[in-house]
């Protein structure tokens, strides 16, 4: 996915038109790029390539782009095609290296005006993931639970689990919590369940979200305190 141009009429090449003997450079508008694309077509075909040639010309005329790459060969070739003044520009993102592993923080705090936004984001992935275990006590604690963990510094995905297990870590976190209303639920609302409560509601949330963290190529990623 590439940046807007600025200009709509400008166009993308990615093929010839063989029509009365005259091979034509053949290619799509800004514009129109802007919107859905679909391409289709065995394998081998050059579904891949095309993109390629897309990318390279949005690197050859400096414009931003995002590539997402199920198998990592695209990836590879287009980095060869980044002009050495833009190099530091680039992030290459591989979830499969355990050596060098990519920190993403998904819970990176990003201000108090946006906690809500992320936890929410956060929240609609878990519910698709777990859409068959999904419970409205599950999503009230895990929201207040993801909430308190951002406005704790350093705090990871990981501290998830440690919130409901871990009673000492628990009030740590709390007590840097300044939201009245996700500090009412810790302190007047989560602490007075009782333990078969508290152990059966936890157990739900970190099964789950055990199941995530566990993984250690996910682990390695999401468990770096700065993006």
């Amino acid at each position: 996915m590439a940046t807007p141009s600025n200009n709509p009429d400008k166009i993308t090449y990615f093929a010839e038109t063989d029509y009365r003997s005259r091979r034509i450079k053949f290619g799509i508008r800004d514009d129109d790029r802007g919107k859905h694309m679909y391409v289709i077509g065995k394998t081998g075909m050059g579904k891949s390539t095309l993109l390629e040639n897309l990318v390279i010309q949005d690197i050859q005329n400096g414009e931003g782009v995002c590539f997402i790459d199920p198998h990592g060969g695209s990836a590879e070739t287009l980095l060869s095609y980044i002009p050495e003044h833009r190099i530091n520009d680039v992030i290459y993102f591989a979830p499969f290296d355990q050596e060098y592993p990519v920190g993403l923080n998904v819970m990176e705090d990003m201000g108090r005006d946006k906690r809500p936004l992320v936890v929410s984001g956060l929240m609609g992935a878990f519910k698709k993931v777990w859409v068959d275990a999904w419970s409205a006590r599950m999503e009230y604690i895990l929201n207040n639970a993801m909430l308190a963990l951002m406005e704790s510094p350093g705090s990871t995905l990981l501290g998830v689990n440690r919130m409901l297990s871990d009673k000492p870590y628990r009030e740590m976190v709390v007590e840097n919590v300044k939201d009245p209303s996700v500090k009412s639920f810790w302190v007047d609302e989560f602490a007075k369940y009782n333990e078969r409560y508290m152990q059966e509601a936890g157990d739900a949330i970190k099964n789950k979200v055990g199941q995530f963290t566990a993984n250690p190529l996910i682990r390695n990623i999401i468990g770096q305190p700065k993006s």
